[in-house]
């Protein structure tokens, strides 16, 4: 029984194994961490005089050492990371709004080539009408596999309307095409039945916009297709499940909407849209006092439940603030309600459970920190074939810097 025993725990002990990986210090400190989920951690560095301007980026993944090394210089002090799952690029933003009709930012391909340049999403939106661009308000940014997307609205006060535009500027050369995703009058914004267009996932070439409709006595949503050169595809109504409460949407994830002012909207329930599969977030009532946040899988039409959280201190006046962000693996969330702040994730798989982490803002740029119970300094990436651990207190000091890496 004694050696059975010993078998079984060296088996155990093979299938994983932790190693340090010990990254070389480059010309100044790294001073910052942000994950790039499915390729590794990004180390930055730069002049913490500030004199020199460009920023130093240090690709780590299961490797022994750094994967690669790449520079961009912003153009202003303040820049922004957008990212999204399954892209395969990401970009840093010098402006969200845009700037004389333009956008300047970097873009970095997962091989570590960096394009740094401008595009003048203005010229693409002037093509739809007589739209001034510099009336545009952004709503959001977003990086999907094929195209940068950019969502604005504009008010029509001659119609008493708010129009809904998005851009989409392809990754290989940077050509900008624009849409009308729709209009919806300031009245009709009064009922909390109908609601403005929402960026909701993308697979492949296949981008989606949706927006809180009523039709045939039923809520639900009214979704738009569109490809990267903004040629319209589908377009279809999805009922929502019955009996659901109001979620305050919050943001979560590496969007331009993150960066922006807050400009939560009171939804019921968060669509998601991954690898061809419509997805739901929604709160229902559990019990006489409590709540529970649901995870459905539209299947045929039908809303079928996954899994669920379980709110055990749920106060009935205050909204449900959540904020969500689709995964692989299942949709990873921010829940900020009755002093309760926190990250996990609801999986796909029916009944598998993830820990709860405290919300920092470092959260942001660490989508990975749902996935395994962690301390607030530690920063945890999730690869194929294992995770990297990196202790964040190392950061704004000279030296090389340690990953372990843990292979399973």
């Amino acid at each position: 029984m004694r050696n059975h025993i010993l078998l079984a725990f060296l088996l155990l002990a093979n299938l994983s194994f932790a190693q340090t990986i010990e990254i070389e210090p480059v010309t100044f400190p790294y001073s910052d961490i942000i994950e790039w989920k499915g390729m590794g951690a990004l180390l930055l560095s730069k002049d913490p005089s500030g004199i020199e301007k460009q920023i130093n980026i240090t690709l780590v993944g299961n490797q022994p050492t750094s994967i690669w090394d790449q520079k961009f210089t912003p153009k202003n002090e303040e820049y922004y990371y957008i990212s999204s799952e399954n892209a395969r690029y990401v970009y840093f933003l010098d402006n969200l709004d845009l700037f004389n009709g333009k956008v300047y930012f970097s873009q970095l391909n997962s091989a570590g080539n960096v394009k740094s340049t401008s595009i003048h999403l203005g010229n693409a939106v002037k093509k739809l009408g007589n739209f001034d661009y510099n009336k545009l308000e952004l709503i959001n940014v977003i990086v999907t596999d094929k195209a940068l997307v950019h969502h604005f609205r504009y008010q029509d006060k001659k119609n008493k309307s708010v129009v809904e535009i998005a851009t989409f500027t392809t990754h290989h050369n940077f050509l900008s095409y624009a849409v009308e995703l729709g209009s919806i009058t300031y009245e009709s914004l009064k009922n909390e039945k109908y609601g403005h267009w929402e960026y909701v996932g993308f697979t492949n070439d296949q981008i989606f916009f949706a927006a809180r409709d009523y039709q045939a006595k039923q809520n639900g949503w009214s979704v738009k297709e569109y490809t990267s050169k903004g040629k319209s595809k589908t377009g279809f109504f999805i009922s929502s499940p019955e009996k659901i409460i109001p979620i305050e949407n919050i943001g979560f994830g590496t969007t331009g909407s993150y960066y922006l002012e807050d400009k939560s909207n009171l939804e019921l329930g968060l669509l998601t849209q991954i690898n061809g599969l419509f997805y739901l977030v929604a709160g229902q009532r559990f019990g006489d006092h409590g709540a529970q946040i649901t995870l459905f899988k539209l299947v045929e039409n039908e809303w079928e439940e996954l899994n669920n959280m379980k709110l055990n201190y749920f106060i009935e006046k205050k909204n449900l603030k959540l904020g969500v962000y689709p995964m692989n693996e299942g949709v990873g969330y921010h829940l900020n309600h009755n002093g309760y702040d926190k990250v996990s994730m609801i999986y796909f798989q029916k009944g598998k459970e993830t820990p709860h982490n405290d919300f920092t803002e470092r959260t942001i740029y660490n989508p990975s920190s749902v996935f395994e119970r962690k301390k607030k300094e530690e920063f945890n990436v999730i690869l194929s074939d294992g995770f990297l651990r990196f202790n964040t207190n190392q950061l704004g000091k000279a030296g090389s810097v340690t990953f372990e890496y843990i292979k399973q």
